[in-house]
């Protein structure tokens, strides 16, 4: 992501947009892990950020498109708290890295007690 100055221009990476997307997930209510309910101790460790269920891309037109595999707490209002990850991850993207196109896909894919 390149941003434009009045003294020059600013580059945001893919994998610090990432990092921000991670933190702002894990002050969420409702998520007990970001990632595929089987990773083990070795892949979550010599893994990419990718198999940590986030993935950002930047589409030609400067759209973030941002999809999140998370394994939410039994007995969460699913839908609640998808949509406040949305929102604050939008919000935080926003005001962090002045990004006005941003979608954000979150994929449910476990409950956990």
């Amino acid at each position: 992501m390149l941003i434009t100055t009045e003294y020059g221009k600013i580059e945001i990476t893919l994998q610090a947009i990432s990092s921000i997307v991670k933190k702002v997930v894990s002050e969420s209510y409702g998520p007990v892990n970001v990632g595929s309910p089987q990773q083990g101790f070795f892949s979550r460790i010599l893994g990419s950020e990718e198999k940590h269920g986030i993935k950002v891309t930047e589409e030609i037109d400067g759209t973030l498109e941002i999809d999140i595999e998370l394994v939410l707490e039994y007995g969460v209002r699913i839908p609640a708290v998808v949509a406040n990850i949305q929102e604050n991850v939008f919000h935080r993207l926003k005001v962090l890295t002045e990004a006005n196109n941003v979608k954000v896909n979150v994929y449910v894919v476990g409950l956990r007690d």
